[in-house]
């Protein structure tokens, strides 16, 4: 092997090397691309295609061309396309302005832009704080005022 045929070698390695050590668990579905199946344990999934399944991602970024019709769920989720199906957001979930979802909607915390379209039933995960409002210092007032003394004392 000469010196030039030896370099090309080392090169090929290097570029094998470098696509084995780049698991970066990223999932991209561009745009005129169309998937079925299940996408499960990727950090990040980027749909600008269409895609009919499941995706259990950590983040999910649907764009404004991306159409979804499945059930999805992952820790934050950005939607700006077309959903048809279940959301679960362990998160964060972002609804922008183009978004149009039809179905279930589970949260931790919501964003939805002025726009967004959404039908279907949008549920609260987690614990649900109860409100109780201050009373008005009259109304305090009264209830004390009418309230007979505790003990009376003999002298």
């Amino acid at each position: 092997m000469n010196s030039e045929e030896n370099k090309n070698s080392n090169r090929d390695e290097e570029l094998v090397q470098e696509y084995v050590d780049n698991d970066s668990k990223t999932v991209n579905v561009g745009a005129g691309v169309r998937i079925e199946g299940r996408i499960d344990g990727a950090e990040v999934s980027d749909i600008s295609g269409t895609m009919s399944g499941t995706i259990n991602s950590s983040n999910i970024n649907l764009k404004s061309s991306g159409i979804f019709n499945g059930d999805m769920s992952g820790s934050d989720i950005t939607i700006s396309g077309n959903v048809e199906g279940d959301i679960n957001s362990d998160q964060y979930l972002i609804v922008n302005q183009s978004a149009n979802i039809k179905g279930t909607i589970e949260y931790s915390s919501l964003q939805v832009s002025y726009g967004a379209k959404i039908q279907g039933i949008i549920r609260h995960k987690g614990s649900v704080h109860s409100y109780t409002p201050n009373l008005d210092p009259i109304e305090k007032e009264d209830k004390f005022e009418n309230q007979p003394n505790d003990v009376e004392e003999d002298v």
